[in-house]
């Protein structure tokens, strides 16, 4: 069944009107008729069953037919802190961690963060990133529809953390690996996660994050890509012990 997130604004009276961009998607794309029936999403954790009333060249309506809440979230509400990587990189990581379950993403750049957007370019591209995430939690069942915030620096991105409920992952680290410390985070309400830039974080960066209370781990013995070491720590943190 087919499934699109919709403001809780657009919802009342038993009844969902669906957006201009979604009218063209259903009719359009998708071909459906009144009749058809769809699954509706408020962001909140509920599903919406939903039959369409009316579908034509101005309107699509939909009849709320029942009310279902899906035990489809992971318990740990993990929040991704990425810094912003080459290309369309960050497409991927945004696409695969939301199907992961990762709650919100929070973009980045660091001292060797290679690509740098304008300020007057940032709403365009988080409405772009946005956009890629809806699509994904769509697609993969999700009922809460993550968010993404940024760009800022990571000094104000460790200042929104918790101390001691985030883990930087960084490539020097020796003694320490994600796995070993997920029992000591994971009776956090929120876990963070910190991805650098292709080179990594400098020395002085995790020492910023250490002295905010946030932990450097390892996620192996080998060097990683960005958009891998983005998917395999939200993997083991979501999936890993009482995920």
């Amino acid at each position: 069944m087919h499934r699109f997130f919709v403001p809780a604004s657009r919802i009342s009276g038993g009844r969902i009107s669906f957006s201009n961009e979604q009218r063209k998607q259903l009719r359009n794309v998708l071909r459906l008729r009144s009749g058809d029936v769809v699954t509706a999403l408020d962001g909140s954790g509920r599903e919406f069953v939903t039959k369409i009333e009316a579908l034509d060249g101005k309107l699509a309506i939909g009849k709320i037919m029942e009310t279902r809440t899906p035990s489809t979230e992971p318990n740990t509400r993990l929040t991704l802190v990425i810094s912003l990587p080459k290309g369309e990189r960050l497409d991927l990581i945004l696409q695969k961690c939301t199907e992961i379950g990762a709650a919100k993403f929070l973009i980045i750049e660091t001292v060797r963060t290679v690509r740098r957007i304008a300020p007057d370019k940032i709403p365009a591209k988080l409405d772009r990133w946005r956009t890629i995430v809806k699509e994904a939690a769509e697609q993969c069942g999700r009922t809460r529809l993550p968010t993404v915030d940024g760009v800022i620096s990571l000094e104000d991105a460790l200042a929104q953390v918790k101390s001691g409920t985030g883990v930087i992952a960084w490539e020097e680290e020796e003694e320490t690996n994600l796995s070993s410390v997920l029992p000591r985070i994971k009776s956090a309400d929120e876990i963070t996660l910190f991805i650098g830039p292709e080179g990594g974080f400098t020395e002085e960066e995790v020492a910023a994050a250490r002295a905010a209370g946030i932990i450097p781990v390892s996620l192996g013995p080998r060097i990683l890509r960005t958009e891998t070491a983005a998917i395999v720590g939200c993997t083991l943190i979501i999936y890993g012990p009482e995920g």
